[in-house]
């Protein structure tokens, strides 16, 4: 792993001196909006990167996408789990409410079980056959929960085992229920510990949704277990929080780097204040409520250090922080300059995206309705076809029979016609020509034949071509030549569509073999991939009659 970067990116306020870091567990705490958590997550994520870290961000916010476009996305990582231990405390988050007495019975029907359905199919025999309406109550409880969650859980693809890239990392799971999000980093957090032992970090953003105070979620152990047992390999945890009063303050105590921001309820005031060491007469609850946008009280263990930072966001110059932290320029004039001038471009960039897959999906409707619409017909005619009194395939036979026979006899008239022939050529004496007295046999014998001409007349039928089908729009590239006289490929012919603003069609390669068998180009291999070139000129085409271009 490479040392820790030199380039500074924490600026002490208000002397501007350039803070260092190392890595370990982050706490990073700070009211939405106004402190600017995912910011810095992002710097710290950035940086540690840099450093040879693989590091991995679940984006779990319901209501936007906090890190679209940051790092690689990597699949869900995602399976059902049978240990009652895990259950109860997941099915506990769901309810928001203990479930303890209904522990022994969830342990009982989930006992070498195979997975959700095999508990819920238990449980439900289980309600059957009891005669206690308080162990019945129970049942519907755990099954109906089990099938909330089986549904919620079954709607993506995922994978079973945890798959890390080099570098930054997101797993997207911000349309999953609270639950599901749960057993996904739950899984995630088990895996880390088992196949990504070394110079990996996790960040579990809104963390109080994973490691809630006063019950279990499905996430808890495995978080703590990673927090406990992976200093010592560089297996990192930053937990980061807006909410301190509903977050479980034991995976906060091994965090021994602490970045607190603003917050302006009195409580969440409270909590912050007490992590913060010897904090009386250095800071007050109005030093919480008055940080700044980026400002942040960094709390460190080794070397004991508390002071006031800034946190330069990525993609802005050093030199621009260090001026925020001796008050130069304000925070807010970074954001604006900088960082909304990038959001604008990103959001431009994703609009653009969601247009043309808007145009694809209306496309790949369209071909959906006419596949519909021919598989009707094909229906309808497969159904005639089996009430057909005839079966087309015994007349068939039949026919075939007939024919062959009537060949047999044909062979036979033929072979007795040859017999024929030869015995009236012997009786006759065909081959000698008779020679009347006084003449002589001719030395020379000229035969004229007559060759008859033959006159062919070809029909082609007109084929009338839209921009609406695959075939048309080959036709109108053609029709402006486009390809000239060189070998051209399909991403040739991709390219032309782009001029157009047509989307990419999986059956350009088969229409193009169309054109070849009418006639209009020709085709050859370039290794495995088939290239092709024009036979017959736009122009050729044009005046033979061949091709019309109507507006």
């Amino acid at each position: 792993m490479k040392p820790w970067s030199d380039e500074p990116f924490l600026y002490s306020v208000p002397s501007g001196e350039p803070v260092s870091l190392e890595p370990f567990h982050y706490a990073i705490v700070g009211q939405t909006q106004y402190s600017g958590k995912t910011t810095l997550i992002k710097r710290l994520a950035s940086w540690a990167a840099d450093q040879g870290f693989r590091v991995l961000i679940f984006d779990t916010k319901e209501t936007e996408v906090d890190y679209a476009g940051f790092g690689r996305e990597v699949p869900v990582c995602l399976r059902e789990t049978t240990d009652s231990f895990v259950l109860i405390g997941l099915l506990e988050s769901m309810f928001k409410r203990r479930l303890t007495p209904y522990y022994a019975t969830l342990s009982r029907i989930s006992e070498g079980a195979e997975g959700f359905e095999d508990i819920i199919v238990r449980a439900k025999e289980m309600e059957a056959r009891t005669r206690s309406s308080w162990l019945r109550d129970a049942c519907r409880v755990l099954y109906d929960l089990l099938e909330r969650l089986q549904a919620e859980t079954s709607k993506v693809e995922s994978v079973p085992r945890l798959r890390l890239y080099k570098g930054l990392n997101r797993m997207v799971i911000n349309e999953f229920s609270l639950e599901a999000q749960q057993i996904i980093v739950k899984n995630a957090f088990e895996d880390a510990l088992r196949e990504y032992k070394r110079d990996l970090i996790i960040v579990l953003d809104e963390a109080f949704k994973f490691l809630p105070q006063g019950y279990s979620s499905a996430a808890t152990k495995s978080v703590m277990q990673v927090i406990t047992q992976g200093a010592k390999t560089g297996l990192y945890t930053w937990v980061s929080t807006q909410f301190l009063a509903v977050t479980d303050k034991d995976p906060l105590k091994a965090c021994a780097i602490k970045f607190l921001g603003t917050q302006d309820h009195a409580t969440e005031v409270k909590h912050t204040l007490d992590l913060i060491p010897e904090v009386r007469g250095r800071f007050s609850k109005d030093d919480i409520m008055r940080l700044r946008l980026g400002h942040w009280i960094l709390v460190r263990k080794r070397p004991p250090d508390v002071r006031v930072v800034y946190a330069v966001p990525l993609g802005v110059p050093s030199s621009v922080g260090r001026k925020v932290a001796v008050g130069e320029i304000t925070p807010e004039f970074v954001r604006d300059s900088y960082l909304k001038k990038v959001e604008v471009e990103e959001d431009m960039v994703w609009r653009e995206r969601y247009e043309n897959l808007e145009k694809e999906v209306i496309h790949l409707k369209e071909q959906n309705k006419a596949l519909r619409e021919r598989n009707e017909e094909m229906q309808k005619a497969l159904a005639e076809l089996r009430t057909s009194k005839v079966e087309p395939i015994d007349h068939l036979k039949a026919e075939n029979k007939l024919l062959r026979n009537k060949l047999k006899r044909y062979e036979t008239y033929l072979e007795t016609f040859h017999e024929l022939q030869e015995v009236l050529t012997k009786m006759l004496h065909l081959s000698h020509v008779p020679i009347s007295a006084g003449e002589t046999a001719p030395s020379k014998i000229d035969v004229t034949v007559q060759q008859p001409s033959i006159t062919v007349k070809v029909s082609r039928k007109p084929l009338n071509l839209t921009d609406r089908d695959l075939r048309g729009r080959i036709a109108i590239v053609y029709s402006e030549d486009a390809f000239g006289d060189k070998w051209f490929s399909v991403s040739d012919v991709v390219m032309a569509f782009q001029t157009h603003a047509w989307p990419r069609d999986p059956r350009i390669s088969k229409a193009l073999d169309e054109f070849t068998r009418w006639g209009y180009f020709e085709k050859k291999k370039a290794g495995k991939k088939p290239i092709y070139r024009v036979v017959i000129k736009p122009e050729e085409a044009k005046a033979r009659g061949l091709l019309r271009v109507e507006e």
